[in-house]
Parts: structure tokens; sequence; C-alpha cells
């Protein structure tokens, strides 16, 4: 019970320290490495208008940061953002997570709205047959997300399933494996309607 407690505390500290980190940042210096660099891919307020690409904007400032670190130490695998976070220092990682967290997020609509009833039966009860949990139970009712998991309404679809995907194959597995589990569950067909169902919430 006492190293439960401890391993509790210690996650609590850290979470504080990233986000103290991320309040104390430069705005300005991370202002211009979003128009030197990320903007391109996520967009200047970090909605991304790439649909491959994930929107930033509004994500929690602690689970943005923690995907910058582990990119850069290779937990979590991307040609694209490895290299990008290795030119990064600690400071900058942190600027960039409080700036695009403080962005908001632009509406978006589903690509099949034939597929969003299906999706938000599964996002709200998840699959007990096949031991799909229901979504909301980490991500919210209203998908907005928390500093552990990420805030996933509005969000591209076709970035969605590319990390669904990846989870399931076990290709990302920087999150102690809670969404590999969840995944490898899934049909093709579930994901396609739980991210349209996302993609169409505000």
């Amino acid at each position: 019970m006492k190293r439960r407690t401890h391993m509790a505390l210690a996650s609590a500290l850290l979470a504080g320290a990233a986000a103290g980190a991320a309040q104390a940042a430069d705005p300005a210096a991370a202002q211009a490495i979003v128009a030197s660099t990320c903007a391109a891919c996520h967009g200047p307020d970090g909605n991304s208008p790439v649909p491959n690409f994930p929107r930033l904007a509004g994500l929690d400032a602690g689970y943005l940061l923690k995907q910058l670190e582990d990119f850069r130490a290779k937990r979590r695998a991307s040609e694209i953002m490895a290299p990008m976070a290795e030119n990064l220092s600690p400071d900058d990682m942190a600027g960039l997570a409080a700036y695009f967290a403080g962005q908001k997020p632009a509406a978006a609509a589903p690509r099949e709205p034939a597929l969003v009833e299906a999706g938000k039966k599964l996002y709200e009860d998840g699959n007990s047959n096949t031991g799909v949990p229901a979504c909301y139970g980490c991500h919210g009712s209203d998908g907005a997300g928390s500093g552990r998991f990420p805030r996933l309404a509005a969000q591209h679809p076709d970035y969605l399933i590319d990390q669904l995907k990846r989870f399931a194959t076990a290709q990302r597995k920087n999150d102690k494996r809670l969404m590999q589990a969840v995944a490898a569950r899934m049909t093709e067909a579930e994901m396609l309607a739980v991210v349209e169902y996302l993609a169409a919430q505000p």
C-alpha cells in the first residue's frame, strides 16, 4: 500500500512539475518555433489543415509535453517528429506545450455522417462481447480528455485511424499498453465509426 501511495505521489509531483514548466515558458520563443517549424504541419494555431497530422489546439499541456519528450527519447516512434524533438530544449518543449494548449480548437465535421451514431454507441458503451471498454471512461463524455488522456473531440479521423492501427499492432507503445489492449480488440469498422463520432464533437 505504501509503495502505491508513493508511486501516486510521485506521478502527481511529476505532472505538477510539467504543468509548472509549461506555464513558465516564454510565449514569444514558442511562437517563433511554431512559425518556423510547427505551422507547416499543425497550423499556426494548432488546428492542422492536413488530415494526417493531428490538431494540437486545446490539448492538455502536460500531455503535449510528454509526447514531445517521448518523441525525443524514442519512446514514441515517428520519422517526422523524432528529429524535430531532438532539436528542442526542455524550455522549448514546455513553451510549445503551453502555446498549443492555449489555442482554441476549431470545429470539425465527420466525413461519414452515417457512422456517427454507431460511433457514439461504442464511445459511450464499448463492446462487452469483445472487451472493448467505453471510451468516455478515459477521454471524457465530451472527448475533451485530461492530463493523461488526450482530447479527441474534433480530431482528424485520418489521424485517429492511423493511431488506433498503430496501437493495435504495437507500433505505438508509449502508453503502458493501455491503448494497445483496447485497439487490438477493435474491428476496423468500429475504428471508422468512433473516429467519425469524435470528428462531430465540438
